[in-house]
């Protein structure tokens, strides 16, 4: 697993905000931080999110580059 629970939880309710399952309000009022700006913490939760992405797609091409060669260990 690749994300952890919070991310997983985090884009899934995104995506039913964009798909009109649920409301911004609603999604606001469960993700925001305490005492902050509630755009803070969903910042925050994005950037750790595209840090993974990168790192994983970099992965993912070396893995591409060595199983796409001829000569095998």
């Amino acid at each position: 697993m690749c994300l952890s629970k919070r991310e997983r939880e985090f884009i899934e309710d995104w995506l039913r905000y964009v798909e009109g399952k649920m409301t911004l309000k609603e999604f606001v009022e469960k993700w925001k931080s305490e005492g902050k700006d509630w755009k803070a913490y969903i910042r925050v939760l994005r950037y750790r999110i595209s840090k993974k992405y990168d790192r994983m797609l970099k992965d993912l091409l070396l893995m591409k580059k060595f199983l796409d060669l001829d000569l095998h260990p």
